[in-house]
């Protein structure tokens, strides 16, 4: 069987973002990556319909009510929306000659799980990790201060995360003792493995 769906996960500081980047690098034409919609304003820097989709915080709530997000989340404390519809990863390419590939959180797989069995056969998933002691380090390593509280709230977050993963993710990555090409190389010898 072929795979068309390939969902990204991750700890906070494992690095997915620099995975995501390099695999849009790659320029490879049966890789597509859906825009997440966003209800804050655009940025100087931001082009709509290339960066994200924008929209107002009405229309993003009015999507919520309709049941057409795959997943989504809200800053509460600046008020802002963001999220990835469910037609934009499934509808739209399942049938297509296409692979899709997705940042997609923990919490929104196992409620995909849950609420779609239907799909779990078009779908693979792949986690990054990294141990508390390398996140901690990098998030000192970035931020100027965060306290003793949140670093704890980090950790635990990390350790039902990774038990999570350890049960539903096909494919599981440390990136603290591999380079980014190295990283890059593994995951697109995993998509490649279900995807020919």
């Amino acid at each position: 069987m072929t795979w068309k769906i390939f969902f990204i996960m991750w700890i906070s500081w494992a690095w997915k973002w620099n995975l995501i980047t390099n695999l849009k690098n790659t320029k490879d034409s049966k890789f597509i990556f859906p825009l997440s919609y966003r209800s804050r304003p655009i940025r100087e820097t931001e082009k709509n319909w290339v960066d994200s989709w924008f929209v107002t915080k009405e229309q993003f709530e009015d999507s919520i009510k309709a049941w057409e997000f795959l997943e989504y989340k809200k800053h509460y404390w600046l008020e802002h929306y963001y999220g990835t519809k469910y037609a934009d990863v499934i509808e739209n390419w399942i049938n297509k000659w296409k692979i899709v590939i997705k940042e997609i959180d923990m919490w929104w797989l196992l409620i995909l799980k849950n609420e779609k069995p239907e799909l779990n056969n078009s779908y693979k998933t792949i986690f990054l990790t990294v141990p508390f002691e390398v996140q901690e380090a990098r998030i000192k390593k970035r931020w100027v201060f965060m306290s003793k509280e949140e670093l704890e709230k980090r950790k635990l977050t990390a350790i039902e995360e990774i038990k999570n993963a350890k049960i539903h993710c096909d494919y599981m990555i440390d990136t603290s003792d591999k380079s980014k090409e190295e990283v890059l190389k593994k995951v697109l010898d995993f998509i490649n493995s279900y995807s020919n």
